[in-house]
């Protein structure tokens, strides 16, 4: 009965009430009695609630969640961090997701099941409607900036930030020239499939499949310029599978497009100690342009990483993941050279390290 009862009170409070006032109310009526009559609202933590499951394919599923009132508003294309307890220890295991979808006051996560993702294979197994999961509020930058020409360049369950984006352009006046590009194994594993098929009738939307060459897009990645003959005049969003993703930024460097109009939608963690690939021995000055202020990293230094020490100087840099995944940090290299996560003159100075004596950051 209380669970009907708060089954149907939360998307009623957050609606009516709003997030803010909710917040408000609940913070003012925190007690013993409250928090264990209502662990949801009458909580310091970002929660979500799910209300609904759908099975995309075989192996993936949307889980549609209602976050509670510390949540902030996303942007298409963010993503959440979930933590679960997957062995009942106590201890949390944690997973970032892209936001699939958002509507309203509910968001959307679609997960491909990974027979060693624990987290992934936790959710398949274990989650329910009705369940409460602990959530961060959104995060990161593969963001739509108001671009005139964009291409999505997606594979596998690396579709889910485009599609969010793809989603959220697909109605509003001025649109921009779209074009979207997702290679994926078959029809059958297609995820959103029906509705990318509504979907292109309005935007230029290409699926290739790897398994199955006599239908969708007779292209590989290394072919978008024959598909796409404007590539280089258009802002791309890539994101997929390590593989996948390494031999498309090897294709456009290759075309040398400019990486500035490039954004990268990291899956898994970087891990900085091995992207480095020299250690540079020199005292280095770090200038950042647009603060007009720098700072000096001593060459005993030189192994960690540019925020490492710029929080070491007092420097605060904005960041977010520490690990390369969420962009946060990314800004473009003006003149020097830097060792570890770049992309062209993007750099990413959570998983970036001095390389020159001087770098000059934007």
């Amino acid at each position: 009965m209380l669970n009907n009862i708060r089954a149907a009170v939360h998307p009623w409070a957050i609606k009516k009430l709003g997030r803010d006032w909710l917040e408000y109310f609940a913070s003012n009526t925190m007690n013993v009695v409250t928090e264990k009559l209502d662990p949801f609202i009458w909580s310091y933590d970002c929660k979500a609630k799910v209300i609904e499951i759908r099975q995309e394919t075989q192996d993936t599923k949307t889980f549609v969640l209602l976050p509670n009132q510390h949540f902030k508003q996303p942007l298409p294309g963010q993503h959440i961090e979930l933590s679960v307890d997957v062995d009942n220890t106590g201890a949390t295991v944690s997973r970032c997701y892209s936001l699939s979808e958002i509507n309203g006051d509910t968001v959307s996560i679609t997960v491909k099941q990974n027979p060693e993702g624990k987290v992934s294979s936790w959710l398949h197994d274990n989650a329910n409607v009705g369940m409460n999961l602990n959530i961060s509020s959104p995060r990161g930058r593969f963001v739509y900036r108001d671009q005139k020409k964009l291409l999505f360049i997606c594979a596998g369950a690396g579709i889910t930030p485009c599609f969010s984006i793809l989603k959220a352009l697909d109605n509003i006046p001025n649109r921009p020239d779209i074009a979207f590009y997702y290679r994926s194994r078959t029809p059958n594993e297609t995820i959103f499939k029906k509705q990318l098929d509504q979907i292109q009738s309005g935007t230029g939307v290409d699926i290739s499949y790897s398994r199955h060459t006599e239908v969708g897009a007779p292209y590989l990645p290394d072919q978008l310029l024959e598909a796409y003959p404007d590539l280089k005049e258009r802002d791309v969003y890539l994101c997929g599978p390590e593989p996948f993703k390494n031999a498309v930024l090897e294709y456009l460097e290759s075309l040398e497009y400019d990486m500035n109009k490039l954004e990268v939608e990291h899956f898994v963690r970087i891990d900085s100690g091995v992207e480095q690939t020299k250690k540079f021995d020199e005292d280095v000055t770090v200038f950042l342009k647009s603060r007009n202020i720098s700072f000096t990293i001593d060459a005993k230094d030189c192994d960690k990483t540019i925020l490492e020490a710029a929080e070491e100087q007092g420097v605060y840099l904005e960041h977010g993941c520490r690990s390369g995944m969420c962009g946060t940090c990314r800004t473009n290299l003006v003149s020097g050279q830097v060792s570890g996560n770049q992309l062209g003159k993007s750099v990413y100075p959570c998983t970036a390290y001095p390389a020159s004596a001087e770098v000059v950051l934007e």
